[in-house]
């Protein structure tokens, strides 16, 4: 997911809504950013699988550090455990949670390829099986997620069109052609993706 994430991010922001926006959508995806700086350094490993169906492109080959559930836990725990100690214990429930509702929220659309511990034992309930569905059931859970956020803001112009770009950057993955694609490519292309919409939600929150 992509914007399935920040959905979550959102829910996450609602909860405690003085923690900054851009700091909840780097939470959020900082599984993967992590990831993807390991699949950039030749530790963790993904690889192109040849596919008519745009969301079973990428094959995981190797991504225990990471997406394994022992791995997500870990790393939810270290952040909990920083934020609790610069902040306090609340901060650091919510940024762990943002953080661990990452795996959770991969284990709905990925086919069985997220590990439980190590490389083994996967697990994935295989939304992406259905691309249409799985297209359609992430972004109403990011538009409802948002308005669930802003239902009573009295300045949305700026969340609209954070919610309007997100939507726009995620939708050409639904089209794109079936063409392969190296993990550098990929990976460059997510991290700055994550990148951009961490600049796009400072702006979002920032005080003219």
């Amino acid at each position: 997911m992509f914007v399935g994430h920040y959905a979550a991010g959102f829910l996450f922001k609602k909860r405690l809504e003085e923690i900054p926006l851009w700091l909840i959508f780097i939470a959020v995806q900082f599984v993967d950013i992590l990831a993807f700086i390991l699949i950039l350094l030749g530790v963790e490993k993904v690889s192109y699988n040849p596919s008519s169906n745009p969301f079973l492109r990428s094959s995981f080959d190797d991504i225990h550090y990471t997406h394994s559930l022992l791995g997500s836990t870990i790393i939810a725990l270290i952040v909990f455990l920083i934020f609790w100690k610069l902040k306090d214990k609340v901060w650091g429930f919510v940024i762990g949670g943002a953080v661990f509702s990452h795996w959770f929220i991969d284990f709905i659309v990925h086919p069985p390829d997220l590990p439980l511990v190590s490389n083994i034992f996967k697990v994935g309930l295989g939304l992406w099986h259905i691309p249409w569905l799985a297209f359609i059931v992430e972004i109403a859970f990011f538009i409802a997620a948002g308005y669930f956020l802003y239902k009573n803001s009295k300045k949305l112009k700026r969340p609209i069109i954070l919610m309007t770009l997100a939507i726009l950057f995620y939708a050409p993955s639904m089209f794109a052609p079936e063409n392969e694609v190296s993990d550098v490519v990929v990976s460059i292309t997510s991290l700055s993706l994550y990148a951009i919409f961490t600049a796009l939600a400072y702006w979002s929150e920032r005080k003219l």
